[in-house]
């Protein structure tokens, strides 16, 4: 027997009271002999016996209705069935749906997410009176905290309906977690779970949780959906992409690079694979990928506006669509505003170099004393050319806050100023002045082609060679990233970060003090690519994994207001705080539920975006074993013999849980005894009426 309310037993102290209050009751009578009375001796012997035995079972009646009252409330069950009428205890039921992306597969009983509901379906109907169930879809498990259960049948049927594919793997671990915690809040004697899943592989990690966090009285059942093998067909998935490209611009190529796997038994020949830019098919190929294997793709295009850009990669149909398609946001800039500040003969070379390039580099020139009265707010890009600052901490707050610096060495640049001032601020040492021969100039040695400052600079199929300058001095720099090494292994171009922006230091001034670097055609790509690289660059925006939190940064130095629109994929508009702080401004977005593009809006303007993708794990569609889920499933179970697994379909999966009903619960039956203690307590104690003698 088992005890639903096990403390209430401690009252079961108060059947005493009857006993002592009949034990007081009795009094020690002295005899005193009476002769004339001696006849009715007989007579009152009878009458005693009699009232004791009156007395004896009052006594017993009223303990009873203690005692009986008492357990009624402990609710006392016992396990086994029982033909007596209300004999089967309260249930109380959770249903795991899986509702993870694979149960979009279809066969030929329709989607494997019909089938759950249909499934579920059942078991409300196997709902009795007093029986209670919670919904918990798989792939949002997080949701059902909190969740109240459900006594309503119509509800729940509602609600299993309601239920829509997820983006988020069936943890089957998590699951049954949430399912235990669920259960804890029950005082119900029979705990049930009901698993409808596809059981694929990547419901399940690696390892095997051996907490037992279902009870003993808690029974477990599996609903397997689907054939129990992978669908046939080809299954190929997009597993992730990446931006090769890192300096966005207005009719520039950017290159992405695709990795597809081919989840299938068959090789995939020639599979179509397009790339679309703001939702514009702009590129497509294809992709042959041998079963199980991953083979990546480049594609490339160029955006047509400036402003934040969404780009996803699109494999063509197969048997599973929603791992199809992948995203990345990038931005572009318009035409940059640049300053440059130098001397006169550096000014010239500049602007020439940048005229030729054609790059859309809008160049404000300006002298060193200048720089200080221009405002930075909207400029992309600050050049000293052979000069040094005047205001080093404006510079560096400018450049932490995510604009671009270029910096030329030479005799204009006071090298022991710099490295106390600005230079020790960003994290850049000038070293000693390197001198050459004047019969053997320095070049050029190791060149990155493959540096994003170069995108799109050398074919890769046929990269040739890079044309050389003659440098009689150059003053290298330390601490950053070598772009381009002088011949000696010194640096002549070098690459640093800073908070948010990019600085680019060159080794000689751009004038012929030091090289001939300005007549050499090497020039434009250097003078232009390093301005575009540290002022038209762009960092990727965020990108999570559907479910995750995401940080967006917005842009530096923008006027921002307190709140910014999110718009999700599916059209869905949410106010979110904007996150201002000296580093920069920020927003958090932790509702990322659906794949795809997010827009961050002020004024009716984009100002960024981000993407969410969902988990590759969901594209294996080849199920666990039978075992497998046994020995997972098992290891969270306290009584592991209460697993089952059954069958959706004909009448074996409805007698099955009927069957698995256990429980007969007495607290009724405990307080009919009370009732009837009671009642016939009431016609034993009443008092006879004594005859009248006439």
């Amino acid at each position: 027997m088992t005890f639903l309310n096990p403390f209430l037993l401690v009252a079961l102290a108060a059947a005493a009271i009857p006993l002592l209050l009949h034990l007081l009751n009795l009094r020690k009578l002295r005899t005193v002999d009476f002769s004339s009375l001696r006849f009715l001796k007989e007579l009152q012997k009878t009458r005693i016996r009699r009232l004791k035995l009156r007395q004896l079972l009052l006594l017993l009646l009223r303990i009873g209705l203690v005692v009986f009252a008492v357990l009624a409330f402990a609710r006392p069950a016992l396990q086994g069935t029982s033909g007596l009428p209300g004999a089967r205890a309260s249930t109380t039921a959770v249903i795991l749906l899986d509702n993870s992306y694979s149960m979009q597969v279809r066969d030929g009983n329709g989607t494997r997410l019909r089938q759950a509901q249909s499934a579920a379906h059942d078991l409300v109907d196997l709902l009795g009176e007093g029986d209670e169930a919670y919904l918990v879809p798989m792939a949002d498990v997080k949701s059902a905290a909190g969740l109240e259960p459900t006594r309503n049948r119509e509800t729940l049927r509602g609600a299993i309906d309601s239920i829509g594919l997820g983006y988020r793997r069936a943890d089957l671990e998590e699951s049954l977690r949430m399912a235990a915690s669920l259960l804890d809040k029950s005082d119900n004697l029979n705990k049930e779970v009901y698993i409808i899943t596809d059981a694929q592989r990547a419901n399940a990690p690696a390892g095997i949780d051996s907490l037992r966090i279902l009870g003993a009285s808690t029974r477990v059942y599996l609903l397997p959906i689907g054939s129990g093998s992978a669908p046939a067909g080809i299954n190929l998935g997009l597993d992730s992409i990446r931006l090769l490209s890192s300096v966005f611009e207005v009719n520039r190529p950017v290159t992405v690079r695709a990795w597809v796997h081919n989840y299938s038994g068959a090789d995939a020949e020639n599979a179509p694979v397009s790339l679309f830019i703001n939702d514009e098919r702009t590129a497509q190929g294809s992709v042959t990928v041998a079963a199980g294997r991953t083979e990546s793709i480049e594609l490339s295009a160029a955006p047509k506006r400036p402003g934040p850009q969404a780009c996803r990669v699109e494999l063509g149909a197969d048997v599973l669509d929603a791992d199809n398609r992948r995203w990345v946001a990038f931005p572009v800039a318009g035409t940059m505003h640049a300053v440059i500040a130098g001397s006169p003969e550096s000014l010239n070379y500049l602007g020439l170099a940048l005229g030729v390039a054609g790059s859309g580099i809008n160049a404000q020139r300006v002298t060193p004393a200048g720089l200080p009265s221009v405002d930075l707010a909207d400029v992309s890009a600050v050049v000293l050319a052979d000069a040094s600052p005047v205001d080093p901490g404006r510079i560096e707050q400018y450049v932490r806050d995510g604009g671009g610096l270029v910096i030329y060495g030479g005799p204009g640049l006071d090298r022991a100023a710099f490295n106390t001032g600005l230079g020790a601020q960003l994290g850049i040492g000038l070293g000693a002045p390197v001198t050459a021969p004047s019969n053997a100039p320095l070049g050029f040695g190791a060149v990155e082609r493959e540096h994003p400052l170069f995108n799109g600079v050398f074919d890769p199929a046929n990269p040739g060679t890079v044309e050389t300058p003659h440098i009689a001095q150059a003053v290298p720099a330390s601490g950053g990233e070598t772009i381009i090494a002088l011949s000696n292994g010194a640096g002549f171009m070098s690459g640093f970060r800073h908070g948010r922006g990019r600085v680019v230091y060159i080794a000689v001034p751009p004038t012929q003090a030091w090289s001939d670097l300005v007549t050499r055609s090497v020039f434009v790509p250097i003078a232009a690519r390093s301005l575009l690289y540290v002022g038209a660059h762009g960092d990727p925006y965020p990108h999570v994994v559907v479910g995750e939190s995401a940080t967006v940064p917005l842009p530096p130095r923008a006027s921002l207001p307190d709140q910014v629109k999110v718009t999700s994929p599916n059209g869905r508009d949410e106010f979110v705080v904007v996150r201002k702080y000296p580093s920069g401004a920020s927003i958090t977005y932790d509702r990322a539920v659906v794949p795809g593009v997010y827009r961050v809006s002020a004024g009716g303007a984009d100002v960024a975006i981000f993407t969410a993708d969902m988990g590759s794990g969901e594209s294996d569609l080849a199920p666990m074993s039978e075992e497998r889920l046994r020995e997972v499933i098992t290891a969270a179970m306290t009584a592991p013999d209460k697993f089952s697994v059954l069958r959706p379909s004909g009448g074996n999966f409805g007698k099955a849980v009927v069957e698995s009903r256990f429980g007969l619960e007495l607290w009724k039956y405990m307080l009919g005894l009370a009732l009837l203690c009671a009642f016939a307590e009431m016609i034993v104690g009443r008092t006879p009426k004594e005859p009248v003698v006439a």
